[in-house]
């Protein structure tokens, strides 16, 4: 059933995001694909992250943390906060740097879900950057879109 499950989530499609969140001096991020939008009023969002995440505690006491929308090109950028380091990829005022949007929120509410926790976020403020194609995960890799030029 493992198994299944696995190969048949890796047939859905899903942009990246790069989730970071700061307390103190202490600043942390990750690669998450289980994101969506949740509701409109109020501008909510929810996310997955993984019990054993060193982001959880950072964001739970931060109460606030990024969501940064990653383009098509931003590869390394995915790969590093997925625990694969890369040099030069950081974040700049806990956000990426050249993503398509970058969403600031404030920890709105935590739910148990098996070994991750559902996160929801309410959205403060929006950064939107230049559009372009995003950056999307299927079958276990990167993927391209046909972009209208």
């Amino acid at each position: 059933m493992k198994e299944a499950f696995k190969e048949a989530m890796s047939r859905f499609a899903s942009g990246v995001t790069v989730v970071a969140a700061r307390l103190g001096e202490e600043e942390r991020g990750m690669t998450a694909t289980a994101f969506m939008s949740l509701s409109l009023e109020p501008p909510l969002v929810a996310l997955a992250v993984s019990e054993r995440a060193k982001l959880l505690p950072v964001l739970e006491g931060a109460g606030a943390f990024t969501v940064s929308l990653l383009r098509e090109g931003q590869e390394a950028v995915s790969e590093h906060f997925a625990g694969r380091p890369r040099e030069g990829v950081a974040l700049e005022g806990g956000r990426v740097k050249g993503a398509l949007a970058v969403l600031f929120c404030r920890l709105h509410a935590l739910y148990p879900g098996g070994d991750h926790r559902i996160v929801v976020g309410r959205v403060e403020r929006v950064e939107l950057g230049e559009e372009g194609p995003p950056l999307v995960y299927f079958q276990r890799g990167y993927r391209r879109l046909v972009w209208p030029s």
